[in-house]
C-alpha cells in the first residue's frame, strides 16, 4: 500500500485496524505527505481521537471543501470508541465518499459485527496491522533498517530483538539511535550491544542468559536493575518464556545430530547464537524445561491478579528457573 500511496494512487476512504499502531502511524504520515503540501496543512489536515472529539465537527470537516489545495485529509483514530450514534454519522461518508477529502479511520479492536466495521471492510481501502510473530520481528528490523538506509547484520537484528522485545515503536527508536551513532551504513552485533547497553542499561536479554546459565546471583542482580529502570514485569515474563521455548527446542535438536546451520534454521535464530542456546539447554534436564513453562505461567497469572509486589513474584520466578524447582 505504501508504494501505491507514493505513486499517487489515493483512495477516498482508508480503514486501518489492528493492534500494531506504529505501522499504522507510518502509513498515515505517508498519506498526509502525499495528499497535502506542508504549506496548506494548517487548513486541510484534521486529526481526531475518538475519545475526546465532537463527531459533528469531524463530519463537517470531511464535507468542507479544501483551501489552497486539491484535497484535504481527516484522520479519526480508534473509531471503536465511538458510541453507536456517533458511529452511524460516519456511515454516509463511507457509502458516498467526498471526492475532495481523504478520510482515514483507525481501530485497535473493532467489533466486526457492527455495521460501521463491516461496511469499512467492504467499501474502504482496508488494511490489517496485526502484532508480528516472534520469528517475524528480526526480518522487520532488517527491513526497517533498510528503509532508514542502513544495512543490518542478521545477528545484530536478532540481538536487538532479544534486547528490546517486539514493540515496533521502541525498535524503531533504537534503530534511529544506531544509525546516528554508527560509522558507515552497516550495523553490527557489537554496535547493537554498545548502544543498547549505553541507552537502556541491563536488558532482559542479559537476564535470560543469566537464568539460562543458572547464574542465580547475576540473574537476581540483573532483575533488580531492570525493575529499577522501569522495565515491564509482564514483558520480562514474555521474554523469559520465549527464551525457555528456544532452550527446549535446542535440547531436543541437540539429540538429532544435526549440523549447527540446520539447527539455527529450525530455531529461526542466526548461527552465531546456536552455541549459546545449546550450552544453556544442557544446564536443564527435560523435567526442568517442561516445568519451567508451568512456573512462567503461574508468575504471569500472579502479576495480573496477585496483591504481592512484582519484585517478589519475579524474584521467586528467577529462583525457581535457576534451581529447577516449583514455587
Amino acid at each position: 500500500m505504501l508504494a501505491d500511496i507514493q505513486s499517487g494512487t489515493i483512495h477516498p476512504v482508508y480503514y486501518f485496524y489492528g493492534p500494531e499502531d506504529f505501522e499504522q502511524d507510518a502509513l498515515i504520515r505517508a498519506l498526509i505527505e502525499k495528499v497535502v503540501e506542508p504549506s496548506a496543512r494548517l487548513f486541510n489536515l484534521d486529526l481526531y481521537q475518538s475519545e475526546d472529539m465532537d463527531i459533528s465537527e469531524a463530519v463537517n470537516q470531511v464535507l468542507t471543501f479544501p483551501m489552497m489545495s486539491t484535497r484535504r485529509i481527516v484522520v479519526i483514530k480508534r473509531v471503536e470508541k465511538l458510541n453507536d450514534s456517533a458511529a452511524s454519522s460516519l456511515i454516509p461518508l463511507i457509502e458516498n465518499p467526498v471526492d475532495s477529502t481523504v478520510l482515514v479511520l483507525t481501530a485497535t479492536k473493532p467489533d466486526g459485527r457492527k455495521k460501521l466495521f463491516s461496511l469499512l471492510r467492504a467499501q474502504a481501502c482496508a488494511l490489517e496491522f496485526r502484532t508480528l510473530y516472534d520469528n517475524e520481528v528480526p526480518r522487520w528490523i532488517q527491513n526497517r533498517a533498510a528503509f532508514l538506509e542502513c544495512e543490518m547484520e542478521p545477528e545484530a537484528a536478532h540481538l536487538l530483538h532479544l534486547s528490546i522485545g517486539g514493540n515496533l515503536r521502541e525498535l524503531n527508536s533504537e534503530l534511529e539511535k544506531l544509525k546516528a551513532s554508527t560509522t558507515g551504513n552497516r550495523i553490527t552485533r557489537d554496535d547493537v550491544a554498545h548502544v543498547v547497553a549505553t541507552t537502556r542499561g541491563v536488558t532482559v536479554f542479559e537476564l535470560a542468559n543469566h537464568v539460562g546459565k543458572k547464574n542465580l546471583t547475576q540473574a537476581q542482580q540483573a532483575l533488580d536493575s531492570m525493575l529499577a529502570q522501569g522495565e515491564s514485569s509482564v514483558g520480562i515474563v514474555v521474554t523469559l518464556t520465549r527464551h525457555f521455548s528456544l532452550l527446549r527446542k535446542a535440547k531436543w535438536l541437540s539429540g538429532q545430530q544435526l549440523p549447527k546451520p540446520e539447527i539455527a534454521s529450525l530455531l529461526k535464530v542466526p548461527p552465531f547464537f546456536v552455541g549459546s542456546y545449546l550450552d544453556q539447554a544442557r544446564n536443564f534436564d527435560d523435567r526442568e524445561l517442561w516445568s519451567s513453562f508451568e512456573v512462567l505461567l503461574k508468575a504471569d497469572n500472579r502479576l495480573k491478579s496477585s496483591s504481592r509486589s512484582d519484585r517478589v513474584i519475579l524474584s521467586e520466578l528467577v529462583y525457581c528457573l535457576c534451581r529447577g524447582t516449583k514455587p
